[in-house]
């Protein structure tokens, strides 16, 4: 390039930065670091020898506790500009503090633990700018003694001094991280108040990690308490209120408490948030066939099935209404789908069963009850439905022994014992 094109390029390039230089020093006032960071570098590549630009990129070092690169671009600014007395008398600031930074660091690497708390209570003295880091790095020492709950308490003093510091913030959330790990290892042991601890500890260090909350929600859910479960699914999705999960958990304990009016609404959330959560439709299905509402019922699971034809769940629902109907075909067509798309559900072979004795399948109704008791050998349902079904067969001695053992059941018992006294005492029914 022609050496007066290259004149005229810095001499226009020195006048637009000159402008915008004092942009960059509110960006560095309103702490947006990243942004000067970026905007200085460029320049930078463009000038090396600018001396304004590396003040001003020591400026943005200083902000972000980087004493080493500090001292790089003010020195650059100095050979570049020796005459400029305000980068001198700066450099001569910087120089305890960095000897002070540099004494504690030594302390801490070396396992000088006292030194070190000493020195970095020192700077947080003499040197009011450097708070945060001293701080932080306080709670480092705390860190390396094993004392955590001191060292998490300093990380968090030190963030709230400075709420923008990286370092900070970013080990309280590998810490919380792991101590979410570690609740969570609990939690699938069984050791839910263990669980609980860490699970608090998390909130602690982050009072917006909503898994914590979720997952406090689910302790208190196997300790068998639903006012707490409720409260902490309730702080779940307060915390995200896009979080689908805690919605659909705190519909579900609303209804394990008998409060259907709030499970409707919290169901209706996670539906909200998601509209193809064919669990969430479904479970609202489960409610309105819980208050006899087959209608609703119905509809809902019709729903769930349209969002996820694969929700096997929703055709067995289905059947279930549509056998206590007694409408006995479609209950057939939805719980032969069900059996289809999952074998391993021994409700829905039950269900499926007793559509078919109630239809004169009988040979069929048998088959579907072996299969449920090959799933659940004691499954009382199906053990009525196999008796049901060797009635109609004629076989009365397989029926009785069918029978007998549904009858062992005492939700069955009453049921069992009817079609027992049929068998054995036919003329009481005779018409």
């Amino acid at each position: 390039m022609n050496k007066y094109v290259i004149i005229i390029f810095m001499i226009v390039f020195n006048i637009t930065f000159s402008q915008s230089a004092e942009e960059i020093s509110n960006l560095i006032e309103s702490n947006k670091l990243e942004e000067a960071e970026s905007k200085l570098i460029s320049s930078l590549d463009v000038d090396p020898n600018n001396a304004e630009i590396n003040y001003l990129l020591s400026k943005v070092y200083y902000a972000k506790y980087d004493l080493m690169n500090t001292g790089k671009f003010l020195r650059a600014a100095i050979e570049n500009d020796n005459t400029n007395q305000d980068y001198r008398d700066e450099f001569d600031n910087l120089s305890p503090l960095s000897q002070s930074w540099a004494t504690a660091m030594k302390s801490l690497q070396s396992g000088d633990f006292d030194g070190a708390i000493n020195n970095f209570e020192r700077i947080k003295v003499e040197f009011p700018d450097f708070l945060a880091p001293a701080t932080y790095h306080i709670g480092i020492v705390y860190s390396r003694l094993d004392d955590n709950s001191n060292a998490i308490q300093l990380y968090k003093e030190s963030v709230e001094i400075d709420p923008n510091y990286d370092k900070a913030i970013k080990t309280l959330s590998n810490t919380a991280k792991k101590t979410y790990n570690e609740g969570n290892k609990s939690y699938k042991r069984g050791d839910y108040e263990g669980a609980e601890q860490f699970y608090q500890e998390v909130i602690e260090l982050n009072p917006n990690e909503h898994r914590a909350y979720y997952m406090l929600a689910n302790v208190y859910t196997r300790l068998g308490d639903t006012e707490m479960a409720i409260d902490y699914f309730n702080q779940t999705v307060e915390v995200n209120p896009l979080y689908e999960k805690g919605w659909f958990s705190l519909g579900l304990n609303y209804q394990k408490n008998g409060d259907m009016n709030e499970a409707l609404l919290s169901l209706d959330k996670a539906i909200e948030v998601n509209p193809s959560y064919a669990k969430a439709i479904a479970q609202k299905g489960k409610i309105y066939m819980q208050e006899a509402d087959y209608e609703m019922a119905e509809n809902s699971f019709n729903q769930a099935i349209q969002v996820d034809p694969s929700y096997a769940s929703a055709y067995v629902d289905l059947g279930q209404i549509l056998n206590n109907q007694e409408r006995w075909d479609d209950a057939f067509n939805s719980l032969s789908t069900a059996t289809a798309l999952d074998s391993k559900k021994n409700k829905a072979w039950f269900l499926l069963a007793q559509s078919q004795n109630a239809k004169g399948l009988c040979d069929d109704a048998k088959e579907s009850s072996r299969v449920a008791l090959d799933l659940k050998s004691d499954y009382a349902p199906a053990l009525f439905e196999l008796g049901l079904a060797e009635v109609c067969l004629g076989n009365k001695t397989a029926a009785l022994v069918a029978f007998e053992n549904a009858r062992k059941n005492r939700s069955w018992r009453k049921n069992a014992e009817y079609e027992i006294d049929k068998i054995k005492n036919p003329e009481k029914y005779q018409q």
